[in-house]
Order: structure tokens, then sequence, then C-alpha cells
């Protein structure tokens, strides 16, 4: 895994424990109504929370979508030049096997 996604999966960690700590932290204080109507002024915050989540996670998902296509194309390629090896290795085979099968010639009789 390379230093950029480390990073991004610290700062998307980060994220999910903000989230959960602020969540028990409205749950402990859920009996003052005050606090509860002073949070309700603030929820535009929670709007762009959620949209830098949603926004995140599309991040991991091109991430790890692009990783898996590379992947594939450089399988695909090793199989196929597996496979032309393979053929050129029949080849060879087959070659040598034409030339022991293959019966020399017999010398023109002298008399």
């Amino acid at each position: 895994m390379n230093n950029n996604r480390i990073i991004f999966y610290i700062f998307f960690a980060g994220f999910h424990l903000f989230l959960f700590f602020f969540s028990l932290y409205v749950d402990n204080r859920k009996e003052n109504v005050q606090f509860l109507i002073d949070l309700q002024s603030k929820i535009w915050l929670l709007k762009y929370g959620s949209f830098l989540g949603l926004f995140l996670l599309t991040i991991n998902i091109i991430w790890d979508w692009r990783k898996t296509n590379i992947h594939k194309k450089e399988t695909d390629h090793l199989n196929h030049e597996l496979n032309a090896l393979k053929a050129k290795l029949f080849d060879l085979q087959e070659e040598s096997r034409k030339t022991e099968i293959r019966p020399s010639p017999e010398p023109p009789k002298q008399t």
C-alpha cells in the first residue's frame, strides 16, 4: 500500500471516529433540551460532514476500481505472454519430433 492510500485511510478513519464520538456526546447530553436546541442551529455542519463522508467513500471506490482494472490488465498480459511461450515451446518440440521421425536418406548404392 502506498503512502497516499495510508494517509487517505487515516483521514477516513479519523472522520468515522469523530462521528462516533460526536454521536456518543450527543447521546449523553440528550436530557439537556437547551443543548439540543443549540445543536439544531448548527445542523448545517452535519450536511457538509455527511457530504464529506460520501465524497471520501466515492474516492475509495474509484481508487479500488482503478487498482482492480490495472491488476486485471497486468494479469491478462502475463497470461498472454505465458501462452505465447507455451506455443513456442510446443513448436520447438514438434520440430524436434519431426527430425527424429524422418528417416535419414540412404546413400546411393555403388556397384
